[in-house]
């Protein structure tokens, strides 16, 4: 009696690439680019965050730019966000590889890249994802 000898797909055929949806976190936290850097700290320690970055809001409450809590540590407490902010929010889609948007980043010298939710209106963080996230998953 003969084997039946059949074909398998290489297991990277197999394998569904990590998204950016799977490793993204979900809620991001923000302030009015008002605030000063040390009342934004301030207030993430009050609420025991994790949040590694925070994402500013204009008088009118559309998200105007970005920083990171490391760098909101580091300016006088009397600063407002609105100086020390990148106005640049770097947006990535939740559909599209991690490696991919891991590569987005490192091109764009970036560690953060968010997913805006403008439903309705106007766009609004809903999650961020981070560089080295992705690099701890995907090794």
């Amino acid at each position: 009696m003969k084997a039946c000898a059949t074909k398998r797909a290489p297991l990277s055929i197999m394998v569904k690439p990590l998204l950016v949806r799977d490793v993204m976190t979900i809620g991001v936290p923000v302030c009015r680019d008002t605030e000063t850097c040390g009342e934004v700290t301030a207030r993430l320690a009050r609420q025991d965050s994790r949040a590694e970055v925070v994402v500013a809001l204009d008088e009118d409450g559309m998200s105007c730019g970005w920083t990171t809590l490391e760098r909101l540590v580091t300016e006088p407490g009397n600063r407002p966000v609105g100086e020390v902010m990148d106005e640049d929010i770097p947006t990535v889609p939740p559909d599209i590889p991690a490696e991919a948007a891991a590569q987005l980043m490192r091109d764009r010298g970036v560690e953060y890249l968010f997913l805006m939710h403008d439903w309705p209106g106007e766009p609004r963080p809903s999650a961020v994802i981070s560089l080295r996230n992705i690099e701890q998953r995907i090794e």
